[in-house]
């Protein structure tokens, strides 16, 4: 997932520069780069949460104190 992320930002961060450079962000450049940014966003929310309840469950393990 690290990896999918990773190539989603560059490919975001490229293609937000190159449109820059050339010009000027439009309404569908700008429409592009937010829908990615708000993917990102989630996903890693989503991410977040998981890891949140693998914690609770983790720490609502018995300790083995042998």
């Amino acid at each position: 997932m690290l990896a999918i992320r990773l190539y989603l930002a560059g490919l975001t961060l490229t293609f937000l520069f190159c449109i820059v450079i050339t010009r000027g962000v439009g309404l569908l450049e700008a429409t592009v780069v937010l829908a990615a940014l708000v993917y990102l966003i989630l996903d890693i929310r989503a991410e977040q949460e998981d890891l949140n309840m693998l914690e609770s469950r983790v720490l609502s393990l018995p300790a083995d104190r042998g």
